[in-house]
Order: structure tokens, then sequence, then C-alpha cells
């Protein structure tokens, strides 16, 4: 009897261990299984810049030994800005206090890499770019020169992005922004080689990505953030998304992270509600590494998602309450403390914690991040 509790103590210890094992994602060396999904900080000045409190920010989440961290978006070009507080990586005044960011996350000596997250935020952003023009909606549709220039930003943003020390760059074609609007029937209505069937809605995003890696060259980690599917409306398949993540690992990505685009009400013990779409992706996409987000709370839930498929478990708002969560996983702790309710995006300054009271619903983006 006691050699069999052995035996299950030791394949418990064993599981309890996968999240903290060393991987790789390209030529990029991350010392365990933690991603912290980009999230947006709110807090730039109004040209783009980046203000003091970033530096903290991104300070606190290596301190806490997350293996990856993914930084809020940046927009690529000012018209794809998508909110007021969003900084940028368009010019080269922006580049300065980003590369203070990957400064002190380097710095800190625990191993963590930092990688950008470039985006334009198309229907949301200032110049309401769109695929198409959409009823009730005020959207501008994208000429064949508006599509031009976006991907040659997104390339030039990479560049940048490399050329001041980021370990990687992660393309942004989820949630409901540009390159995840041309995806989308939702958003999409073109009948050109840009839209209509999914090689079409496809163009834009494997034109992009084709854009960066001719800027990055091989080597240089790329990752895209990809929706499984507009689920529970209808525009975009979980079939499309497995045919997309397929086509992107023959092109040579580097990973991929999987999102959603729901809005609904959902009880904030709700979790891993895009692993079911994610498994199947993952199924599809060979050796390529992805990690899921998702409302990833509780260690068992994480290490199960891990053993089962997931190569990389992302995390968003958990590590807005406790940057050291990596840290207290690997102590014991079983649960994150975050209850969702969403209230660390209306920070006065910067993202961070209002609430430590009871849980609650609200309405919020599934994954809470950007």
């Amino acid at each position: 009897m006691n050699s069999i509790l052995r035996i299950i103590d030791l394949s418990e210890t064993l599981i309890s261990r996968i999240m903290f094992t060393p991987a790789e994602i390209g030529s990029m060396k991350i010392s365990n299984r933690f991603i912290r999904s980009a999230t947006a900080e709110f807090a730039a000045n109004p040209d783009g810049t980046i203000i003091p409190e970033y530096l903290d920010l991104y300070s606190n989440l290596a301190l806490g030994e997350i293996g990856l961290i993914i930084q809020g978006h940046l927009y690529i070009m000012d018209e794809g800005k998508a909110h007021k507080k969003m900084a940028g990586i368009a010019h080269d005044y922006h580049l300065d206090g980003l590369k203070q960011i990957v400064d002190v996350v380097h710095n800190t000596q625990t191993e963590s890499k930092i990688i950008a997250q470039i985006n334009h935020g198309g229907i949301h952003s200032v110049s309401k770019k769109a695929p198409s023009i959409l009823e009730g909606k005020e959207a501008q549709a994208m000429t064949e020169n508006d599509i031009e220039t976006v991907i040659k930003s997104f390339g030039k943003a990479a560049l940048k992005a490399k050329q001041i020390g980021y370990d990687g760059v992660q393309i942004h074609a989820a949630h409901d922004y540009l390159l995840y609007e041309f995806l989308t029937k939702r958003f999409n209505h073109r009948n050109d080689s840009w839209g209509g069937s999914l090689e079409g809605r496809a163009h834009f995003l494997f034109s992009v990505y084709d854009e960066v890696r001719s800027k990055v060259g091989s080597t240089f980690p790329v990752l895209v953030k990809l929706n499984n599917s507009d689920e529970p409306k209808q525009g975009f398949s979980i079939t499309e998304a497995v045919e997309i993540a397929k086509i992107l690992a023959e092109k040579g990505l580097d990973a991929i992270e999987i999102s959603g685009y729901r809005t609904v009400r959902t009880k904030f013990e709700s979790e891993a509600y895009f692993s079911k779409n994610a498994q199947i992706i993952k199924e599809s996409i060979g050796d390529m590494p992805l990690a899921v987000v998702g409302g990833n709370r509780s260690l068992n839930v994480i290490e199960k998602l891990r053993h089962e498929f997931a190569d990389f478990i992302s995390i968003c708002r958990p590590f807005i309450r406790e940057p050291d969560l990596v840290q207290r996983f690997r102590e014991g702790k079983k649960q994150a403390d975050c209850i969702s309710c969403n209230k660390c995006f209306k920070a006065p300054v910067i993202i961070s914690c209002l609430d430590k009271r009871d849980s609650s619903t609200l309405e919020k983006k599934e994954d809470g991040s950007v």
C-alpha cells in the first residue's frame, strides 16, 4: 500500500512540475510555460510615448518570474491607434521609452523574456478603417493602397521592435481589431482578392506575416494571436481557424496564441473557456507551440491544459493583481486571487487591481486581454 501511495505522490509531483519546465519558441528560450498575455496598460501620453509607471509594471512582472511577457498592444501607425492612452511603436520618438521597458525586464535577471504585440485598431481606431462599409457602424472601407500601407507599417514596426531589443513580436489578429476584421465575414464583405473565400479573407494576415518575416529574418521569433472562432456569433468558424493556423505553421510561424471573440456574462469561476477549440487547433499544427488564454485561474486547470495539449498557458488579469503569481504557484498556491471584476482597466493611472472584495458577474471580454 505504501509503495502505491508513493507512486501516486510521485506522479502528482511530476504533473505539478510541468508548468515549470523550460521551453522554446523559435530561437527564444523560455524558463517556464507561463505567458503574460498582452494587456492594455491604458497609460501612454497623448503622443503614444510611455509614462514612468510602465517601468514599474513590467519590472514587477519580470520579478515575478513569468516565462514570457507580451507587452500590451502597440499601434503601428497613427491611424491605427485604438484608444487615447495606447502606446505606439510607429515613430522613432516612441523607441526610447520602449527600450527602457525591454531593459528593465532583462535587467531583473529572472530570465523573463518580453515581446512586443503590434496592432492596428481597425474600426476601433481613430481612423475607423475597416474591410468594408458596415451597416449601423461608422467605418471607412480600406482601399488597396490603404491595405498595402498597413502591411508595410507592420513590417516597419516589427523591425523597430527587433532593433531595440525585444525578444520577439506578436501580430495581433484577434478580438475585433483590423486583421481579424478581415478574417471574419461579420466585417469583411469585400468581393476582391482581400475578401470572399477564406483564402481571400486571410490574404491580409498572411501578407502581414510575410512582410514581418522579411523584415526581421528567419530566426527572430514571430507569434500570432488568433481568435478560435466567432462563437456564439457567426462569421469565422473553428474550421477556418484550424486552416489558418495550419498555413501559418507551414509558413514558419514560431507560435500561436489562441483567444476568442465572445463578450458574454460569465462568472469569474469560469475557466479555460477557449480550451476546447484550442485543442482542436493544436491537433492540426504539428510541433508549432500553442498558448491558450481564457480565464485560467487555478493551478490544477492550468496543469491539466498543459498536460493534455497546451505548450504554454496565457494569463491576463490575475497578473494585474498578482504579478508574482508564478512564484506563488511554485510555492504551493492553488488559485489566483483575481475575481474578474474588470475594475483594473478603470484605474486612474495604469492598470492595477482596485478590488479585493467578493466575486461578481460583470459584462466583459472573456479573456480580458487586448
